[in-house]
């Protein structure tokens, strides 16, 4: 519930004085740095196990959202834009694998589709709370509000989730 629309990051760079083309540029360095790192998460996850990574991913969104909160410089931005790609290339394609570890064989393209749907459902509210709280009480605590949701989901990883011995995968 706290990962909103990415568009409030494009917003955020807005208001700390960004002009169009640099906003442009720096969801460009998002992309970048998460296309980099999502093989080398697949990698780790194979090595330490997907709940571990992801634990790690989901507390270090908070920490990037509460960056994004006490941004002030465009220098901050752009430092937060590639921090950005790294949690994205760092949990994405590894929640999925949880996802496909969790499930039976039978089931388990079923289960990613009800995944993606659920991730996809749950923006909308996510970015309805983000937008009330953008107007409302302004920028930084729509950032806060997703800063402890990301705690929160790590807390609610470590907790629920079984532990998962790495899958053994040739080489």
């Amino acid at each position: 519930m706290g990962n909103s629309s990415n568009q409030f990051l494009l917003l955020r760079a807005k208001s700390l004085g960004f002009e169009a083309a640099d906003v442009i540029l720096a969801y460009l360095l998002f992309n970048i740095v998460y296309a980099l790192s999502s093989y080398p998460a697949g990698r780790l996850s194979d090595h330490i196990g997907r709940k571990t990574l992801l634990v790690a991913g989901y507390i270090f969104y908070s920490v990037v959202y509460l960056g994004f909160s006490f941004a002030s410089t465009p220098d901050h931005v752009w430092t937060l834009f590639a921090d950005y790609g790294l949690y994205t290339g760092l949990t994405e394609g590894v929640e999925k694998a949880l996802v496909a570890e969790l499930c039976p064989g039978e089931s388990r393209a079923s289960m990613l589709g009800i995944h993606a749907t659920l991730v996809g459902i749950g923006l909308l509210p996510a970015s309805v709370i983000g937008g009330f709280l953008w107007n409302m009480a302004g920028p930084e605590t729509t950032f806060y509000f997703g800063g402890a949701m990301g705690l929160l989901a790590a807390l609610g990883m470590y907790l629920v989730v079984p532990r998962l011995v790495p899958a053994a995968c040739p080489r």
